[in-house]
């Protein structure tokens, strides 16, 4: 079963659970399929929580600390990751829902904080009425919803080369790349039989592939590159490609890695090695935008 198979059966099995990027996974994901954020599924009524709160908030059971993993600042959220809970998909510019009649805004701009008064952070948005208002209420999975999102500031797609043929809204994409990183010069994990069945999504890809010599050094590089189209005269959404033979391994893992590096994510940079690469991207508060054209594809024999 793909991910889009087994994700349109969570969905028609209401067990989805919804990462606070906004994505959705099937429950036996214990990360987010877009953004690798982990999540933990309570062992009482099974319930998985993308936040890594350490109390269910469906049933309240308790969750061992040590089921939570070993984090330096304890077992509460970051100021940092509190907000981008309440904040949710929301960006400026983008369309939402609060779920009741009439109720669709557009958001106009979002103040993360902390502040020095109450709110501690707020968003302004303006509704269908034309009136503007300044409000901190959280983002609910279970009842907002996404109307329109503004284009990314970065996309982020990973492609294989033996896919290139395939139709898609993403099949010409290299065309229109603003920087294209081939991979396909690497160490091809594909070669490995333990390796081939698995993906990117699998932690030992990511190792492998992120301890191939040299990627790591691409990476920073390419992170530079970014950083020299966004300090230009003219910023434009840009579309970074990263490529592969079949788009399961290297392309797919180089992807991840660039996402949290350009969204300012050290502490998920630092799991791929590149903490310092993403110090120059914390506080610009990208949208940046995940695409894997072909990490769900079958495996090419070769």
């Amino acid at each position: 079963m793909t991910y889009l198979d087994e994700l349109a059966s969570a969905k028609r099995a209401r067990r989805v659970w919804g990462c606070p990027c906004g994505a959705d996974n099937p429950p036996s994901y214990d990360a987010c399929h877009d953004c690798q954020r982990p999540s933990w599924t309570c062992a009482n009524c099974g319930t998985v929580n993308a936040t890594v709160w350490s109390h269910c908030q469906e049933c309240d059971n308790a969750i061992p600390a040590e089921n939570l993993g070993d984090r330096e600042e304890g077992f509460e959220m970051t100021w940092e990751e509190h907000t981008a809970l309440q904040v949710g998909p929301r960006r400026v510019g983008g369309r939402y829902d609060h779920g009741y009649t009439d109720s669709e805004y557009e958001v106009l701009a979002i103040d993360r904080g902390p502040r020095e008064s109450w709110p501690a952070w707020q968003i302004t948005v303006r509704g269908k009425d034309g009136e503007v208002h300044e409000h901190c209420t959280g983002w609910d999975p279970r009842r907002d919803r996404v109307v329109a999102q503004p284009p990314a500031d970065i996309t982020i797609v990973s492609v294989g080369r033996l896919h290139d043929d395939a139709d898609g809204e993403w099949a010409d994409v290299l065309t229109r790349a603003t920087i294209a990183l081939d991979l396909r010069p690497f160490r091809d994990p594909h070669i490995r039989a333990d390796l081939r069945q698995l993906t990117a999504h699998d932690q030992v890809v990511r190792d492998t592939v992120m301890n191939t010599p040299g990627v790591r050094l691409l990476l920073a590089a390419t992170a530079l590159q970014i950083q020299g189209y966004l300090a230009g005269p003219t910023v434009a959404p840009m579309t970074v490609v990263t490529q592969c033979a079949g788009g399961r391994h290297r392309a797919a893992t180089a992807a991840m890695a660039l996402r949290a590096v350009v969204s300012g994510d050290i502490e998920q940079a630092a799991v791929y090695g590149l903490a310092d690469s993403a110090k120059a991207f914390a506080g610009r508060d990208l949208a940046v935008n995940l695409v894997h054209r072909d990490l769900e594809r079958d495996v090419v024999e070769r």
